[in-house]
């Protein structure tokens, strides 16, 4: 049985990948980056072809993460911090009840990889496995066992911060268990990602899953809602 999975933790502003958070539908199956990339070869030479990186230092965004999947609700930070030796460097807070955990790491953006990744011991950076870092943006990600194709599509507002923007949502027919639940999808292109938002909820109302983008901008200049394009 296919699973669709919905995840925001690395999508927007390519933070990781240029690629995630493109939505790709079928018949069977929706699907967004529901875990970080693994380093691979890149088949296009550096800077030979490619996009510009709209990247830049100081760069930020904040997810929320909520709903029965998890016991409390989770907030992940992501922020540019350098560019070291052609690569990112981007440093990643996740906080929840219990507590916060903060990652250092290192992307290669000629090859869409995690080159490395540390955390802190006070001032100190510790190296530590990729598999870190995977397992903490897992705990961001949920799948639904099915998925039965797009049902609805329209188009309205939806909120970042303080900013109402134009957004089109997609709504999905999926299964969790044996539970019938709709997949939602909002989508702006004000967002570099273009995603928003993305909730599972249950047939009798039961908020599975919801990611939300709460926050993102620059810390040269922050700001509650969307930048200005």
């Amino acid at each position: 049985m296919k699973r669709a999975a919905y995840s925001f933790a690395i999508i927007t502003l390519g933070l990781i990948t240029p690629a995630c958070g493109l939505l790709a539908t079928s018949q069977t199956h929706v699907q967004t980056a529901s875990s970080p990339p693994v380093p691979v070869a890149s088949s296009v030479p550096a800077n030979e072809g490619a996009p510009a990186d709209p990247r830049k230092v100081g760069d930020f965004q904040v997810h929320r993460f909520s709903g029965s999947y998890q016991k409390s609700p989770l907030t992940l930070t992501e922020e540019v911090i350098a560019r070291e030796n052609g690569r990112w460097v981007i440093d990643y807070t996740l906080e929840e009840q219990a507590g916060s955990t903060k990652l250092r790491v290192r992307f290669d953006p000629r090859t869409d990889s995690v080159v490395g990744v540390s955390k802190f011991d006070g001032a100190e950076e510790l190296s530590v496995p990729i598999a870190t870092f995977e397992k903490l943006i897992d705990r961001t990600s949920f799948a639904a066992d099915s998925n039965d194709g797009l049902v609805a599509s329209t188009r309205g507002t939806c909120m970042i911060g303080a900013s109402e923007l134009d957004c089109e949502t997609k709504s999905y027919k999926v299964s969790v268990g044996d539970k019938l639940a709709t997949l939602s999808v909002s989508r702006s292109a004000r967002v570099p990602s273009g995603d928003v938002t993305g909730d599972i909820t249950a047939s009798d109302g039961t908020l599975i899953y919801r990611s939300e983008l709460v926050e993102l901008g620059n810390v040269a200049s922050p700001q509650t809602g969307v930048a200005s394009r």
